[in-house]
């Protein structure tokens, strides 16, 4: 499975949230659509013929049923529950009974800056776990020295660091293994990878394909299957020395 694999994978597993008769000229469809702009989720509204369920939501994923919960949960998500502060994923101090099911964020358009916001929330998970395998993929090797002073401080740390990019200047980052790589997929991702020194809910990883010039598709997901696909992949394609 390569990395645009992965990408795929996790998109396929795009949720369906269904609002049952919503009342008439209620904003809630609109409303959650914005909340969850960032997440693999579709919601759509639906009104039947008997007006029953009311003020009801159901998420699905390939026609199964995750959760069902009153629309009341879904408005005390609405009034700031639930997201981290940036917007960007799931704050995993508290998840509602809808939000643990949609630990995988997919985005179509964000810009370098908002990647770089991600990436230093992984990068700084793995500084307070102190211990473990970080992988971070940079396209050019520009884009790691311009992150030199941060990568020498997560270095100074207990953490297996291996970064990934295209030939091209020198990487001299003391305490991390450069790997210069030139394929096509080490040239077009954006990734972190944190194997969370072991434990399952410290793991937590970023991949993105760059679409057009500074413009991202991709994921941040903190469930650990898709972790360690991630990390395997770029173990046995990278990592892994041939017999």
């Amino acid at each position: 499975m390569s990395l645009a694999d992965v990408i795929t994978y996790v998109k396929d597993k795009e949720k369906t949230l269904v609002v049952f008769n919503p009342s008439a000229g209620s904003t809630l469809i609109t409303d959650l659509r914005d909340y969850f702009s960032t997440q693999n989720v579709t919601v759509t509204g639906k009104q039947t013929h008997s007006g029953e369920p009311e003020n009801v939501a159901v998420l699905r994923l390939n026609g199964e049923v995750l959760a069902s919960v009153p629309v009341t949960q879904l408005q005390e998500l609405l009034a700031g529950g639930g997201l981290r502060e940036t917007g960007i994923g799931i704050d995993d101090t508290d998840y509602h009974e809808i939000l643990q099911h949609l630990k995988e964020t997919t985005f179509t358009s964000y810009d370098k800056a908002e990647m770089v916001t991600i990436s230093h929330e992984i990068e700084d998970r793995a500084l307070r776990v102190g211990g473990g395998r970080l992988l971070a993929g940079f396209q050019e090797p520009t884009k790691l020295t311009e992150q030199a002073d941060r990568y020498e401080r997560l270095a100074a740390q207990s953490l297996d660091i291996h970064t990934f990019a295209m030939p091209g200047e020198p990487v001299e980052i003391d305490g991390l293994t450069h790997h210069t790589e030139a394929t096509t997929e080490i040239g077009e991702s954006w990734f972190v990878v944190f194997d969370g020194n072991g434990d399952d809910s410290y793991k937590t990883a970023l991949l993105a394909t760059e679409q057009a010039p500074n413009q991202f598709y991709g994921f941040w997901s903190d469930d650990p299957e898709i972790v360690d696909s991630i990390g395997d992949h770029l173990d046995r394609t990278y990592l892994t020395v041939a017999p």
